[in-house]
């Protein structure tokens, strides 16, 4: 199993978390021994849909479903015409951006359905701040993004998206949002394009992206664009100790 404490979501919620990614054979009791060892508060974890007996044990230990993420891939990237509308301009975000970025990204994220939000424990507003402070420090921090690509109308910010290297042929198309005055217009699907030629210049062969299984606007962008389906996790929560 691979699981380590997340000093984040320590500093953002006030108790101490341990995020966790467990395949089929892991053990659910394995994790809450090391998790009550380590003095966590609140576990998140995430394990692939086919690892029934897996979550049943986690159930049965106490955790609960918080979200269930379809990912998509595209095995091999496509150089289109992202086909941007008049007016409007493509460009890569700098650390100048960060404050930009996060701003749209606390708009466009205000109560979405992340498994933070689901966890009726979490403050609403603070889990609306993931989002923000994810995007502002994928401007910052290589670490955290490879690229951030924008959309531009004069001089405003229109559009964004995070992207992320995820071993060689492979990276992933994370965080995505357009401005609600801008909706409308295509700039979704110009991003995806845009995240394919920035893909194909640096040497990738395949993009992947991850929505909500609810999210069914985006999954038909994605299926129109080429991509198909290539995994489904689920996200548990769990409290120990005094928090549970």
């Amino acid at each position: 199993m691979q699981i380590d404490l997340s000093p984040l979501d320590r500093q953002r919620f006030g108790v101490t978390t341990a995020k966790a990614a467990l395949d089929a054979g892991d053990s659910a009791a394995a994790v809450g021994d090391w998790c009550r060892a380590q003095g966590v508060q609140l576990l998140i974890a995430r394990v692939p849909t086919s690892a029934i007996a897996l979550v049943q044990q986690l159930e049965r230990q106490g955790a609960f479903l918080t979200d269930t993420l379809l990912y998509y891939t595209r095995k091999t990237l496509r150089q289109a015409d992202a086909g941007l509308a008049d007016g409007y301009r493509l460009r890569l975000a700098t650390a100048d951006d960060a404050a930009a970025v996060e701003a749209l990204a606390g708009l466009t994220f205000t109560g979405y359905a992340g498994h933070y939000h689901a966890d009726p424990r979490l403050a609403r507003a603070t889990a609306d701040l993931v989002y923000s402070d994810w995007a502002a420090n994928s401007c910052r921090n290589p670490a955290v993004a490879d690229a951030v690509l924008l959309i531009e109308r004069d001089g405003q910010l229109a559009a964004f998206a995070t992207l992320k290297d995820r071993g060689a042929p492979l990276f992933e198309g994370v965080l995505f949002g357009v401005h609600p005055q801008h909706q409308g217009r295509g700039l979704y699907n110009v991003l995806m394009q845009e995240a394919q030629h920035w893909g194909l210049a640096r040497g990738y062969g395949a993009m992947t992206v991850s929505t909500q299984v609810l999210n069914l606007a985006v999954q038909k962008v994605w299926c129109r664009l080429g991509f198909e389906p290539s995994g489904s996790y689920y996200t548990f929560h769990q409290w120990y100790g005094d928090a549970a």
